[in-house]
């Protein structure tokens, strides 16, 4: 059975996804979903204090990242003890998780006991339509096309589902970060658009990236989703009441309207998954006030 040790959330996810949770030998620190991961081995750690305010945390990391230090440890006895086949990783971005080049690094060190065989699967998807390509391809590198294809095909049904309902003008702001304010780049504008509404700020498949409060005033947004990188939606709700108190942005029309929204960023808008489907779906729940769910919600093989 072929071995399969993942340090991306999003990996671990869509390996399940497929049907290959049993072939999972090792995660990421990072890995949380499904909660069954738990059980497994966990063979990387983030270099920084994660437990600090966001200043704090995006200065360690510009200082890491300038001095070209890693932000993330990987134990490599414990790779070499578990043998993995395939490991998955990323190249899309160095502040998220472990990427390929670094995996690459590893296993010609010394320390590294792997074989030259072993094979660096790299996960890059910046929309809804890259993603399902990747997770194709994944399904044919790991025997599970049949099930690749299953999953992504009632992803792709579920959001034409959701595109298909009434457009709207709304301008959503998504911030990725609060201090500095980040707007949310790669998916999240695309997900806004599913949505039915428009991004106030940042384009399909473009960066996340710093934006000024003199950008976020001119964007003159509608409503503001507070969808911080990698929180879940109570420390979300944390960041949007902390904004509401900013004097420097609490005067702008959705705070006066108490359209502020807080979603579990986590799960449904920070990982390429298929479910960005599903926060895709929150977002309008949330926006136009509605408690029904429009769209099939999926089931899944775990």
């Amino acid at each position: 059975m072929m071995r399969i040790a993942s340090l991306l959330p999003s990996a671990s996810e869509i390996v399940c996804d497929i049907g290959l949770k049993d072939n999972l030998v090792a995660i990421s620190h990072e890995c949380n979903y499904p909660k069954s991961l738990k059980e497994l081995s966990v063979i990387t750690h983030s270099s920084i204090g994660l437990n600090q305010d966001q200043r704090e945390i995006d200065t360690q990391v510009r200082k890491k990242v300038h001095s070209k230090l890693p932000l993330y440890e990987i134990n490599t006895q414990l790779l070499n003890e578990l043998k993995p086949d395939v490991i998955i990783t990323q190249g899309l971005c160095d502040v998220c998780a472990i990427s390929s080049s670094e995996i690459e690094v590893v296993l010609k060190g010394t320390l590294c006991t792997l074989p030259s065989s072993t094979q660096i699967i790299s996960l890059n998807g910046k929309s809804f339509k890259e993603i399902c390509s990747e997770i194709l391809k994944l399904g044919e590198q790991l025997d599970a096309v049949k099930e690749a294809k299953q999953h992504v095909d009632k992803a792709i049904a579920r959001r034409d589902e959701l595109d298909s309902l009434p457009k709207y003008s709304r301008k959503i702001l998504s911030l990725e970060w609060i201090d500095p304010y980040f707007s949310a780049g790669h998916w999240v504008p695309e997900q806004i658009e599913i949505a039915g509404f428009r991004s106030a700020i940042g384009q399909k498949g473009e960066h996340s990236r710093v934006i000024s409060i003199e950008e976020i005033i001119e964007s003159d947004p509608d409503d503001i989703a507070v969808i911080c990188c990698g929180y879940k939606l109570h420390e979300n709700k944390s960041f949007a009441e902390k904004l509401k108190n900013n004097k420097e942005i609490n005067f702008l029309r959705p705070f006066k309207t108490n359209n502020i929204y807080s979603f579990d960023s986590d799960a449904y808008f920070s990982r390429p998954t298929t479910r960005l489907i599903e926060g895709a779906q929150q977002l309008r729940n949330a926006v136009l006030s509605l408690s029904l769910i429009h769209i099939s919600e999926p089931t899944r093989p775990y």
